[in-house]
């Protein structure tokens, strides 16, 4: 199974916890950073789902390396429009496939698919 299969399947399994209407091109945004690998495994420290809501303290709570953190912080930003960070800072230094990631959740976020 290739590495974007699996974050697909990641990125479903999140929508269907939620509970994500499929319009909410938000939420749907969120997660399709937050299927990431690193933030998938830590999601419960990241986003409540009994609430339907981030965790806000989660960036005290949970141990993010420099990218993904920027990553995490995109995700919030296209959830809910709060405190845009730099692309600049965000782009920088991700990989490929990180990059992509990104890229896509901007995307489903602004209907550009």
């Amino acid at each position: 199974m290739t590495e974007q299969t699996q974050h697909e399947e990641r990125y479903l399994q999140l929508l269907e916890k939620d509970g994500t209407n499929p319009s909410d091109v938000e939420r749907k945004a969120l997660f399709f950073i937050l299927a990431h690998p690193d933030t998938f495994n830590k999601i419960n420290g990241i986003y409540d789902f009994k609430e339907h809501w981030i965790k806000s303290d989660c960036f005290e709570k949970v141990d993010f390396s420099g990218g993904i953190r920027r990553m995490v912080q995109l995700a919030f930003n296209l959830y809910n429009g709060n405190s845009a960070p730099d692309p600049l800072e965000i782009f920088s230094g991700l990989d490929r496939n990180n990059f992509n990631i990104c890229l896509r959740a901007i995307q489903i976020r602004f209907n550009m698919e």
